[in-house]
Order: C-alpha cells, then structure tokens, then sequence
C-alpha cells in the first residue's frame, strides 16, 4: 500500500471547477440501458419465447395456479427490479457546493450533507480488487479508482465514481473538501482488503465481493430458465 497525503492548499487539476451538479454520463446511460436489456430480454429469452409461443395469457391456469404463473410472476420482479436500478443510475445527480453536497435520484432517498458532518475523505487512486470482474470496471487513468466520503464515526457517507459522475466530480469533492478543511486521505496504490482494514465500510458489499454478485445473478437466471422449461416446457 502506497499513501501521499498532499499538502492541504494543493491546487486543483484543470484550475478553477464552475461546474457544481454532476450526472452520469452518456456512457453510463446508454451502458445502464444496454445492461438493462440484457438481463430483462436476452437472459429471459426462454421465459419470453415459452409465453409468447404457447400464448399462455389464454391458458386458464395462468394467475389462478401460483406454480404454473410462477415463472411469469419473477419475470415481473426482474422488470421491475432492473426498471428500478436503471433509473436509479441515470438520473442521479450530484451537486456539490462550498457547504456540502446533495445526490439525488428516482428511487433513492435524497442525502443532503454539510461538510462539517464530514471526518475524512479517502481518494484511492488505484484498488486492486483481485478478480477480472472488477478490472473490467477500471477507472481511466486520469481519475480516482474511488473517492469515499465518511462521517467522524468512519461510515460512509458517499462514493464519488468516476465511472457514474466523471473525474471533475471527484476533483470538485476534494476541492471543496480541501477549502472546509476536511483531512484528506491520498493512496497510490492499495488493494481491497487494506483498504476494508484501513476503512471498514468504505466499500460496499459489492465493490467487495463483484464475483459473489455474478455468481448469484448466474444461478439464478439458471434456476428461473429451468423452472420455466419444467412449468411452461418449451
């Protein structure tokens, strides 16, 4: 692990950051819905195509016998829950000021905070996750791999990802962090378990665990398409 704490009155990189309120970009708007469809069409092919095929919506037991609506009824919970998680994604919005910071987005509860509510804020430039899942969501080269806000009990507070708002957003938070006088925390280089010594709850539990997270997301795709391959057949 590799730690340089700059001197507090460093400048900023780019100069002077007019801009306050950040959002996901292009990219992550079209990725989000790109990955939305994936996993609500292409995942749920079979579900699609057995409902479609056999025009079930005709069938008498559909909505009356719970196992044979069962694969129609998760299929419903993933739209909802992947309509959910997109939108939470492409709308969020993070404005930050000289008093503190406000995100926001559909379907998650607005976090307002004022800098003096702030203990410490750690910038890792580059956290070595371990697992070719998380590499394949590296930070570009000119960002911070994360930017963690946390309160003075050390729980966090807020994520600043390059990946969902932009670098400027992460400069900015270190700027305004560096003006309120809030100890700033710079790492080179770290991997995910110093860094979850260092600050327990500075990751979440999927930052800590990405393969966990495809391991569960394959078996249960797996066991939705066999269930309705035994239910619906083909």
């Amino acid at each position: 692990m590799v730690i340089s704490t700059p001197d507090a009155s460093a400048p900023v990189e780019g100069g002077d950051l007019p801009t306050r309120t950040f959002g996901p970009p292009a990219a992550v708007v079209i990725g989000s819905l790109v990955v939305g469809i994936f996993f609500l069409v292409v995942l749920e092919f079979l579900v699609i195509i057995s409902f479609v095929g056999q025009k079930l919506w005709r069938d008498p037991a559909l909505m009356h016998d719970l196992v044979f609506t069962l694969p129609l009824l998760i299929w419903v919970l993933i739209a909802v829950a992947v309509t959910v998680v997109c939108l939470r994604v492409i709308t969020s919005w993070l404005h930050i000021d000289e008093d503190g910071f406000v995100l926001r987005s559909l379907f998650r509860r607005t976090r307002s905070v004022r800098w003096e509510d702030v203990g410490l804020v750690i910038a890792a430039r580059d956290i070595d996750r371990g697992s070719p899942a998380a590499e394949a969501l590296d930070a570009p080269e000119t960002a911070y791999d994360g930017v963690y806000v946390m309160d003075s009990a050390g729980r966090r507070i807020l994520a600043v990802s390059s990946r969902f708002f932009g670098h400027r957003a992460q400069e900015m938070t270190l700027h305004r962090s560096r003006e309120a006088g809030v100890r700033i925390e710079h790492i080179d280089a770290i991997t995910h378990l110093e860094l979850r010594q260092q600050a327990p709850q500075a990751m979440s539990f999927v930052d800590r665990h990405p393969n966990l997270l495809l391991a569960a997301l394959i078996l249960f795709y797996i066991g939705h398409n066999l269930l309705t391959f035994i239910v619906w057949g083909l």
